[in-house]
């Protein structure tokens, strides 16, 4: 396990502190943290099946950091104690990279074992800012409206799985939660979104950062308007 990173300069430091703190108000859960090649990734879950027989598609947001002394680790986190140690850090600063100490890690999550991978990506028809925002703003209507009074996790699940799950028109393999994480973790900024996709993963690029899909099948639809 890596004892920490720097990260070069105040302003990366705080852009990742409110990475991690919008992360919280989608899913307060853990973080995957990668050091490799000089560069920091940082994965959070948005949405993602909790047993066997769940059908809800994996959905990640991933910010990439450059830090100091190429760092090599792969550990999960708790989001809490990751924003706290940020903060830490940025209180005691006075000059040169900001050294946040890594927190210990958190027991095993599902998603986390799951890695997109790197190469072979190939560019599809960008979806725009707009259909996100009205994907995530729907979805956030219907499961307030669906869900029952004293409903259980179970019937929490179901009903979040079943609105978030929705297609985004005619972009069949893009859910309706791509559109949540994109617009909770900061990356709708009016300009479409890149879409790329390989084998069952659809990868949604802004200037702010990615959110990663892996749908249950093959993709489809993604070259539709």
């Amino acid at each position: 396990m890596s004892d920490g990173f720097s990260l070069p300069t105040v302003e990366s430091a705080r852009d990742l502190l409110s990475f991690i703190q919008r992360a919280r108000r989608v899913n307060d859960g853990a973080a995957r943290l990668i050091g490799a090649d000089g560069f920091l990734q940082a994965y959070v879950g948005a949405l993602f099946p909790r047993g066997l027989l769940d059908r809800t598609p994996t959905v990640l947001g991933l910010r990439v950091f450059r830090v100091m002394d190429h760092p090599q680790f792969d550990v999960v986190v708790p989001l809490e104690s990751l924003a706290f140690r940020i903060e830490r850090a940025l209180d005691a600063h006075t000059d040169g990279p900001v050294e946040v100490v890594t927190p210990a890690q958190s027991p095993s999550i599902q998603w986390a074992a799951v890695t997109p991978p790197r190469d072979g990506w190939h560019r599809r028809v960008g979806v725009s800012s707009a259909q996100l925002t009205e994907a995530a703003q729907a979805g956030v209507a219907q499961v307030a409206q669906s869900l029952p009074d004293s409903a259980g996790e179970a019937v929490v699940q179901k009903i979040r799985a079943e609105v978030w799950g929705q297609p985004l028109g005619k972009k069949k393999s893009i859910p309706w939660a791509a559109g949540f994480a994109a617009d909770a973790l900061g990356f709708v900024d009016g300009r479409n979104l890149a879409v790329h996709s390989v084998d069952n993963w659809i990868r949604l690029t802004s200037k702010n950062g990615y959110v990663l899909v892996k749908a249950p099948g093959e993709p489809e639809g993604l070259d539709n308007e």
